[in-house]
């Protein structure tokens, strides 16, 4: 074909290129398998270690996880947040990773209810929760993570 040919051709089809081009983008949008996202960027490690670093480093203390309770001298009961109940639902290595690490990020609703019941509106904004970004390893976080994760799903 001459090529004065192919130009005329191109330009007798160019007004439909563009939507061509799209509604073949949007089929393979709709109709490609989805790509699986990674949900986590913490390792998977030791649930035993996990639970013993749980028991260890004292968060029974103030949770509640797998069974392990808070004695009942130590901290009101209304205190206590339970890391596997709904309000954890879900939440991944990551979620529990940085609740760990910055105390702050989420703090509980019920502790703020509690707080600003007893008119303290600075505690109902930060978490009593120390940091632990001098007191875990790595490998600790990675482990209790992974064993809070368990405890979840």
């Amino acid at each position: 074909m001459p090529l004065e040919n192919r130009y005329t051709l191109l330009m007798t089809f160019r007004p439909l290129l563009l939507p061509v081009f799209l509604i073949s983008v949007a089929a393979t949008l709709v109709f490609a398998e989805p790509v699986p996202q990674q949900k986590t960027i913490i390792p998977k490690g030791s649930e035993n270690a996990g639970k013993t670093l749980f028991v260890g480093k004292g968060c029974y203390q103030c949770h509640v996880a797998d069974g392990i309770r808070t004695p009942a001298s130590e901290l009101d009961e209304n205190l206590t947040i339970d890391l596997g109940g709904s309000d954890h639902a879900g939440w991944s290595r990551d979620d529990f990773a940085r609740s760990i690490m910055n105390p702050n990020h989420t703090v509980s609703e019920e502790y703020r209810k509690i707080m600003m019941t007893l008119g303290d509106n600075l505690k109902a904004e930060n978490s009593p929760m120390p940091g632990f970004n001098d007191m875990l390893t790595i490998s600790d976080l990675i482990h209790l993570t992974t064993f809070l994760e368990s405890i979840t799903n």
